[in-house]
């Protein structure tokens, strides 16, 4: 504890006044006074408060606190928690547990710079709110989204993953698009975290005129990666038929510093694409190739095999070579 001003009163309370800063571990707390217990091992601080955890990960700031000497437990009063400086979530109090849980109490968080003259583009008002800080997950009780200060919907229960976990299983966040042949629609992705080294995402897509799913797989091996990505479409555009493409590619590593590539492309109509504008390719490309660079060595084989989607070459793709055998060394 470091401060401008310490005093003693009796042998069992201390009293620090004028700039007081407590350490603690990774725990940093700043206060303009802080009286200690020696025997009850407890801080009462009068703000204005700011506690920095983790380098700056998490900063609470607070009117008035009463704490444990390891800032792990304890009530903070007219608090605000600003969480891997992206979200904010303002509280009438903050209960603190064995420095793992949060229970904050009338909460209002959102994202979107907070400003005087008004309420911000969307926040969520919850009656509480667990943090989790193990788990890095946020659990809303009684949570109301708002839109401009405007009621949207309601949810008894909610949870969100913390900002500062990069991935967790859940429903991301929806999006609208409009095509032309297609009208106006809502997409809703659902992430599926599988361990540390692969994820799963279901899109579906719905419109006026089409009920589309399009999924993504990707994956990190010891020597190499994964990538599928595809969709299946039934839409007014091509009535009664099942439109679908499948994009996938994968690298490997092999023994004596060769690497083993494939890409494959595969599509049920050629404006399938176009139409619901995952590409501009005008024509796909398949293949599987070797290859190993060296200092003074090159080293490349492969076969690519070619599909026209141009419709002025469609009449006469029987007379343009569909397979390119490649070998080169150097």
């Amino acid at each position: 504890l470091v401060a401008d001003r310490i005093s003693l009163d009796g042998d069992r309370v201390l009293i620090a006044e004028g700039s007081v800063e407590v350490l603690y571990e990774d725990a940093k707390l700043t206060a303009s006074r802080i009286t200690y217990d020696r025997e009850a091992e407890t801080l009462a601080i009068e703000g204005p408060i700011l506690l920095s955890e983790n380098g700056g990960e998490s900063i609470v700031l607070a009117n008035a606190a009463e704490l444990d000497a390891t800032l792990e437990r304890g009530i903070l009063r007219s608090a605000r928690v600003v969480i891997d400086r992206q979200l904010q979530i303002a509280a009438a109090e903050i209960a603190r547990v064995s420095g793992r849980y949060s229970r904050l109490s009338r909460v209002a968080a959102s994202s979107c710079e907070v400003c005087e003259g008004g309420p911000p583009l969307w926040e969520i008002r919850a009656r509480e709110v667990l943090r989790d800080e193990t788990e890095r997950q946020l659990y809303f009780t009684g949570a109301q989204f708002r839109v401009m200060d405007v009621p949207i919907a309601y949810f008894p229960r909610l949870r969100l993953p913390d900002p500062t976990l990069d991935r967790a299983t859940g429903v991301l966040v929806p999006g609208f698009r409009t095509r032309t042949q297609l009208g106006t629609g809502i997409r809703v992705p659902y992430f599926i975290r599988m361990g540390d080294h692969a994820d799963l995402t279901f899109t579906p897509y719905v419109s006026g005129r089409t009920t589309t799913l399009e999924a993504r797989y990707r994956q990190t091996l010891r020597g190499g990666a994964l990538l599928f990505e595809g969709a299946v479409s039934r839409d007014d555009i091509v009535p009664d038929d099942t439109r679908a493409y499948l994009f996938a590619e994968g690298r490997f590593d092999l023994p004596r510093d060769f690497e083993l590539t494939f890409d494959l492309e595969l599509l049920t109509d050629r404006s399938y694409l176009f139409d619901y504008g995952y590409s501009d390719k005008d024509r796909l490309d398949s293949g599987i190739y070797i290859n190993r660079t060296r200092d003074d060595q090159l080293f490349f084989a492969g076969i690519t095999s070619f599909r026209t989607l141009r419709a002025s070459e469609v009449p006469t793709a029987r007379e343009i070579p569909n397979e390119l055998l490649t070998f080169d060394i150097r």
